[in-house]
């Protein structure tokens, strides 16, 4: 349990510095199933990475995700797992923040000794957008 943690930290944490290997190395190779709503679904990872590329990687932009609560279920060779999301997307150039909540249902399996997430799907509980041009410094840190 301890290393799929790991694992969905580390993605997270790819997710808000935009690294790209990091993303794929969080799942599987073949029979990959990622559904995240209105981002979109996939069957590969290529496809998935290049709407991240689209939709992620922008100057004006600085993505903040926070997953809590995970619960997990073992199953015969993967185990179930269920996260909360707190996600944060600043608009640098619009002085927007947008929050969303929603909760990820993974499925995980061993692929060459190595945890990995073969199923995804996200749903999104809530989404609201704040004007933060007052009073608050929203410029990039390099």
């Amino acid at each position: 349990i301890e290393e799929i943690k790991k694992l969905k930290y580390s993605y997270f944490q790819a997710c808000d510095v935009n690294n790209l290997y990091q993303i794929k190395r969080t799942f599987a190779t073949e029979n990959l199933n990622i559904d995240f709503e209105n981002f979109g679904s996939f069957t590969d990872i290529e496809s998935f990475l290049e709407q991240y590329k689209k939709k992620s990687i922008k100057e004006n932009q600085v993505e903040c995700h926070y997953g809590k609560n995970p619960i997990f279920k073992k199953m015969d060779n993967s185990i179930l797992g269920v996260w909360a999301l707190d996600y944060y997307l600043f608009q640098t150039r619009k002085l927007l923040m947008t929050s969303i909540t929603g909760s990820y249902e993974d499925l995980y399996i061993l692929e060459d000794s190595s945890w990995v997430i073969k199923k995804s799907k996200f749903r999104r509980s809530s989404m609201k957008t704040f004007d933060v041009s007052h009073g608050i410094n929203l410029k990039k840190m390099n």
